[in-house]
């Protein structure tokens, strides 16, 4: 017989995911097949448009996702939100909804919090870490409904140190909280796979 081949994990999500996904590959060479779909996956509609697309190009055993820090952007020339909150609850439920109708198991991660006010957060979309905090508990309890895991990268940042963990834009990741990052998430997919007796 021969030697099983290494599940494959699909990383899904935005700019955030992009940053740690080379982490989470090499920390779980060996482990898993680790990959990362093409681009960024932008907001909430655009992963519920694509993931059909996804899952069927990569074929995976488990997927961890992330989704949020688009939706909740504020568009001040056109004073809304890019995918407002209802909108944003119903598309979580309808990604967790697909997942579980595949009988995939999917990790879902927590939207990164952002610094308000940051020097170079964006003009023409700023962000609010009230509005992550709301975003994020909204996909909670569509993912708890559909019995899928929980990673919470918001409270790993902030427990680290948002000051310390965020680039000037307020937003996005040093080098080294991807790093950190990539560990914490290639933890939750190790444990989800030996859980579920995944070589």
């Amino acid at each position: 017989m021969g030697t099983p081949l290494a599940p494959g994990v699909l990383l899904i999500g935005d700019s955030i995911s992009v940053g740690y996904a080379p982490h989470v590959e090499r920390l779980l060479a060996g482990r898993a097949r680790v990959v990362h779909h093409e681009g960024n996956g932008g907001d909430s509609a655009n992963v519920l448009a694509k993931l059909d697309g996804w899952l069927a190009e990569q074929a995976p055993q488990l997927v961890h996702f992330n989704v949020g820090l688009h939706d909740l952007r504020w568009w001040v020339k056109d004073a809304k939100y890019q995918v407002p909150l209802e909108a944003y609850r119903r598309n979580l439920a309808a990604i967790a909804g697909k997942l579980g109708a595949k009988r995939l198991p999917a990790i879902w991660a927590s939207t990164t919090p952002v610094a308000d006010g940051a020097p170079k957060m964006s003009k023409d979309f700023p962000r609010k870490n009230a509005d992550v905090e709301a975003y994020n508990a909204a996909a909670l309890e569509a993912v708890r409904a559909a019995g899928l895991a929980v990673n919470d990268l918001y409270a790993f940042v902030q427990a680290r140190g948002v000051a310390r963990t965020l680039l000037p834009d307020g937003v996005h990741l040093t080098e080294e909280g991807y790093a950190e990052a990539g560990a914490q998430v290639a933890g939750a997919i190790r444990e989800a796979l030996d859980a579920r007796g995944l070589p």
